[in-house]
């Protein structure tokens, strides 16, 4: 595979969902280039394609639905500037420290049901338990394998309630926001926006001027939590997938 491939390979979807499943490379789509997709998918047997387009993409959005795309999320990332030092968390009542492979039984019992408004749940063939656990895995890597920069747990009582996983794209000057998870027990106390507003500090000590999130279109809640503390949009992007031959 070459870096001109109109799509790549994804061996961690093939193995997680049993499909083969591939990302396409290009961002724009024409009568003229989906044939060369096609038939680079169909040499590699490939099950599933994920497609990311422009929401401001009129042109490709069209020829995805004629092409039979399954339009399946709107992803939105929000971001916020790290232009000035960032306060620490006001509420002593809340701790927050680096969260290690022991606490995983309890963070990962914290992520459970949590990641149910992505677009692998909005995919009937893909099975929801594999959605789930797929999350899980992500968390568990973060804590075990470095998958992240940093996970930061939060502590209320002496007990782990939440988490933030925490990426560096230090060429970019940018931080990124990967998993967020809080126990039911630990809402409605404003522990939320502290532990984000701490993790915007982290990002902050390690230099990056600007920090990110992803979330879906249907997570409105999400939304709004991002909002009150303090991140705006910065852009919005459809995902699809198309089905081949399995899964009709």
């Amino acid at each position: 595979m070459t870096d001109s491939a109109p799509a790549a390979f994804l061996e961690w979807d093939t193995a997680h969902f049993g499909y083969r499943i591939a990302r396409a490379n290009i961002r724009r789509l024409d009568a003229d280039s989906y044939p060369l997709l096609e038939k680079w998918c169909r040499e590699q047997s490939i099950d599933c394609l994920y497609f990311l387009a422009s929401a401001a993409d009129q042109d490709t959005i069209f020829e995805l639905q004629r092409q039979r795309f399954d339009f399946l999320d709107i992803r939105m990332t929000l971001e916020k500037k790290l232009q000035l030092p960032q306060p620490k968390p006001a509420d002593e009542n809340f701790l927050f420290r680096e969260a290690h492979e022991k606490d995983g039984p309890q963070l990962l019992e914290i992520s459970r049901g949590k990641f149910n408004f992505t677009r692998f749940y909005a995919d009937r063939c893909f099975d929801d338990g594999l959605a789930a656990r797929m999350y899980q895995i992500w968390l568990n890597k973060s804590l075990t394998m470095g998958f992240a920069d940093r996970v930061i747990a939060a502590e209320l009582n002496q007990q782990p309630v939440g988490f933030v996983t925490c990426h560096l794209n230090r060429p970019a000057g940018e931080g990124n926001i990967g998993l967020v998870g809080l126990a039911e027990s630990a809402r409605g106390i404003g522990l939320g926006q502290s532990m984000v507003q701490y993790a915007s500090q982290w990002f902050h000590s390690r230099g990056m001027n600007q920090v990110n999130v992803t979330t879906q279109g249907r997570n409105i809640p999400a939304q709004r939590f991002y909002q009150r503390c303090g991140f705006v949009t910065r852009s919005v992007e459809l995902w699809f997938h198309k089905w081949f031959d399995k899964c009709q």
